[in-house]
């Protein structure tokens, strides 16, 4: 259920995506919760239509299924949606490490910062940390590229969604995040060696399921 926070003001389609992606992420709207265009619509005063854009651009983006005559809900992550997932990030990022390698422009300092609050999120059991913290890492490893159209297709992979959610499901399952973290660690001091094959190959390793 969407949190009823409202608004004071008349949002617009993105302020709508916004709220729900904020509720999604925080764990107000679970994987396989129903979200109705009725309810968001009285809950943030605004129309079903701009609701209904919304939903669309969140169904594109990954974070919602729609099926006809049953309505929309947050998406469920499935075993085999997942192994895509990993196999379109383990390509793109290894060649957005190489072409950034190629053009001295990783930033190993911003890097070593995500780690640093992976593990602090770690310490303190805080998995909006956690994800925030390993989406910051690999979005600066796909921006050291250089190149506009490889980011934007990491982006529409929708990997806030993702990685927030696969954090969650990590605690809820007792895996230890503390070991996810050192693999970002690991990345860093191959870049910090200037080992071009080692950062690939950590990187890769760090998509295996």
């Amino acid at each position: 259920m969407v949190a009823s926070v409202g608004l004071k003001r008349r949002v617009l389609r993105d302020d709508v995506v916004e709220h729900i992606v904020g509720c999604i992420l925080k764990g107000y709207l679970k994987p396989g919760d129903k979200i109705v265009e009725t309810r968001v619509s009285r809950e943030l005063q605004v129309s079903q239509g701009a609701v209904r854009e919304a939903i669309r651009d969140l169904t594109a983006r990954g974070f919602v299924e729609t099926e006809p005559y049953k309505g929309s809900r947050v998406k469920v992550l499935s075993s085999g949606e997942l192994y895509e997932y990993y196999a379109v990030r383990s390509e793109l990022e290894p060649l957005a490490l190489g072409w950034g390698f190629e053009l001295d422009r990783i930033d190993a300092e911003a890097l070593m910062s995500s780690v640093e609050s992976m593990f602090d999120g770690v310490e303190h059991k805080d998995m909006t940390a956690v994800g925030q913290a390993d989406l910051d890492f690999h979005r600066t490893i796909m921006e050291c590229s250089g190149n506009g159209s490889l980011v934007r297709s990491w982006e529409a992979l929708a990997n806030d969604y993702w990685m927030f959610t696969l954090a969650k499901q990590h605690v809820e399952n007792g895996v230890d995040l503390s070991v996810h973290a050192q693999e970002h660690k690991d990345i860093v001091d191959a870049v910090n060696a200037g080992d071009l094959e080692l950062m690939k190959d950590r990187l890769k390793n760090h998509f295996s399921l």
